[in-house]
């Protein structure tokens, strides 16, 4: 490899060891080196400038991008050629850190120090792997994915030195195709290596796929037996366990697999989904919390990942065994919410987002918690009213929180309408916990419906005792519902109105719903209902109503 007409970018915050590199790559030939200190410099020159080779440390200064963080936007905004070649290298040999960087496939990892006959054997190396893939490479540059299948097939077939690298290529595009029979198909001609870890692990995976939970498991656990520490191996494992609903060793593994290798953001999208299925909200928190932090500087990073994370604190709140718990995480999620609004990453890169309604969002969620429904409704429509006001299309990282708000204040039908407008906006809720909040308050919205059915025929039969009865019963299940309270209201000032005596406890009653309806903003249709009644309400209870 002649390094003399070879562009060359080192990325190092110390200086010391950024001169030391720069002086071997001079000494390999290289007449081109430019150094910069920070991820965030070299972003900026890469815009301008395309590199041959980028060598770059992993921790680049606290609080700054650091070296996962940089290619994934190097690759993100199509800064690199298909012919560059990127090294991460690191003073940190630990395990986390090692299975971290190769997670995100630069072409080489190097830990310090190392000698010029290392780091020049290395680039070497890559660069020849580069070349000689090229056409496969390039094409996936391209996005086209078709022309990527057919020249990594063909330099497959030719039997190249790098099998195992066009493998486990063509194997992600059968993926994203469904064509898993053309995996066991290309896995089958590496039977003389079948006993090669990233071969069972491919295998293990396939297998997962076509939902062959059994085989998989075993496949996974054979791996274990060669590499306890395969992390890969448990993940998959953990995906078998959770969907042969075997919840508390699904829950292990994963803890297990993150123990070994933390830095892996799909790791953690895994252990939630596992975690909420199961009720380990504490664990959903912890990797909620871990997708924001490795999320948080990259092109990644969106609001619904944040509010991911305030939204599982305030879920270990909410199922919290004790007040003091209860309270601690409450406090949390609060303090995570103001510093996101000073957070410059969160803010830069999601202008559609607005923090004061994700606030009111949040506040009616505490309310609820702290069974003030009432504050807990005025917060939730405010923060409605604000997003019709504000948006075309309703933004589906409000979505969760406000549909689960609506759950717990019996506002059933504002709830499956918010569900469909967001599906038919395209949005996909995949938060396990709303889907698990729907099927418990299901139960809840029919004996609601039900008891506001029977009571609406009833007053209209001018059965209005059995109107009250049934009216209250639909009240306990929607505690805060507009809609029955104004029903039960209607049908309280029919019952006073026969009763010339006015029975203290009916009129304590209409004192109640009206207060709670008055203060309460409304729609239209209610407000005139509402509206409506007041008279004959101050007519019973006085002019102080």
């Amino acid at each position: 490899m002649d390094y003399a007409d070879k562009r060359v970018l080192i990325v190092e915050d110390q200086r010391p060891f950024l001169l030391v590199l720069r002086g071997l790559l001079h000494d390999m030939g290289a007449t081109e080196v430019v150094t910069k200190p920070s991820a965030e410099q070299a972003l900026s020159l890469c815009r301008k400038r395309k590199f041959d080779i980028i060598i770059s440390d992993l921790h680049l200064g606290s609080d700054k991008k650091n070296g996962f963080e940089f290619i994934e936007e190097l690759r993100g905004k199509k800064l690199l050629k298909a012919t560059s070649i990127f090294m991460l290298i690191s003073a940190d040999s630990t395990r986390p850190i090692v299975l971290g960087s190769i997670d995100r496939s630069p072409d080489d990892y190097l830990i310090k120090p190392f000698s010029q006959a290392q780091i020049k054997a290395r680039l070497n190396r890559a660069w020849n792997k580069r070349q000689q893939l090229l056409p496969v490479f390039q094409a996936l540059h391209d996005e086209n994915e078709q022309r990527a299948q057919q020249q990594a097939e063909a330099l497959f077939t030719a039997n190249t030195h790098y099998r195992g690298t066009l493998a486990q290529i063509l194997i992600e595009i059968y993926w994203k195709n469904k064509q898993y029979a053309k995996v066991n198909e290309l896995l089958a001609q590496f039977d003389k290596d079948r006993h090669v870890l990233w071969i069972r692990i491919y295998q293990a995976k396939n297998l997962l796929k076509m939902v062959k939970l059994d085989e998989a498991k075993a496949m996974a656990e054979s791996v274990l037996v060669k590499n306890r520490f395969s992390a890969e191996a448990h993940d998959i494992l953990a995906e078998c366990q959770h969907l042969a609903n075997e919840g508390e060793p699904a829950l292990k593994t994963i803890r297990q697999a993150i123990k070994i290798s933390p830095y892996c953001v799909h790791r953690h999208v895994t252990a939630c989904k596992i975690a909420r299925k199961y009720k380990d909200f504490v664990l959903a928190s912890e990797s909620a919390q871990a997708i924001w932090q490795l999320s948080r500087k990259t092109l990644q990073q969106h609001a619904n990942i944040w509010c991911e994370y305030i939204r599982s604190i305030l879920d270990v709140a909410e199922h919290a065994e004790d007040k003091r718990t209860k309270n601690r995480y409450q406090q949390e999620a609060l303090l995570a919410m103001q510093r996101g609004k000073f957070d410059e990453y969160l803010c830069r890169n999601n202008d559609n987002f607005d923090f004061l309604i994700y606030e009111q969002i949040i506040n009616a969620r505490v309310y609820s918690l702290d069974g003030k429904l009432a504050d807990a409704k005025r917060s939730i429509v405010s923060s409605q009213d604000a997003i019709e006001q504000k948006y075309d299309a309703y933004p589906v990282f409000y979505a969760p929180d406000s549909i689960k708000v609506f759950f717990d204040l019996g506002e059933y039908d504002e709830a499956d309408t918010l569900l469909r407008l967001v599906n038919d906006n395209h949005y996909a809720i995949e938060n396990t916990l709303i889907q698990t909040d729907k099927l418990n308050a299901s139960e809840n919205q029919r004996q609601y419906m039900l008891h506001n059915k029977e009571g609406i025929e009833h007053y209209q039969a001018g059965d209005f005792d059995a109107a009250y009865l049934s009216f209250g019963q639909a009240l306990h299940f929607a505690p805060v519902n507009t809609g029955v309270a104004l029903n039960l209201l209607q049908c309280i000032l029919k019952l006073i109105s026969k009763n010339t005596t006015r029975e203290p406890g009916l009129l304590n009653e209409c004192r109640r719903l009206n207060a709670l309806l008055g203060g309460m903003p409304m729609k239209t249709h209610y407000q005139q209902k509402f509206d409506d009644l007041k008279k004959e309400i101050k007519g019973f209870i006085g002019k102080a109503a």
